[in-house]
């Protein structure tokens, strides 16, 4: 997992109960299968706007976007990522190497 996704995981792991251990949480999985509520579910976003000091747009608070790690990662990775970033990580390219 990146970095990114990292974080997420360990956002998601706080919300599932019963508790994930380190590790052994699958990007793949629905976080239903984890036991994360609805409820939980809002303590997420909460849990990751507060972490990431961004605002998900309302059009990305859907139950696709809530789905999995992978999902959220994806979701919060353009809030995250400094515009000119995401056209590098599009063409494939790395200014800083």
């Amino acid at each position: 997992m990146d970095p990114l996704m990292t974080s997420v995981a360990q956002a998601v792991r706080r919300r599932a109960e019963p508790a994930v251990p380190e590790g052994e949480l699958d990007p793949d999985t629905e976080l239903s299968a984890l036991g994360v509520t609805s409820l939980g579910v809002a303590g997420l976003l909460v849990d990751l706007e507060e972490t990431f000091s961004l605002r998900f747009p309302a059009d990305a608070v859907t139950p696709e976007v809530f789905r999995t790690v992978r999902t959220l990662t994806e979701a919060v990775r353009p809030l995250v990522t400094p515009p000119h970033r995401q056209e590098q990580e599009r063409a494939g390219t790395d200014a800083d190497s």
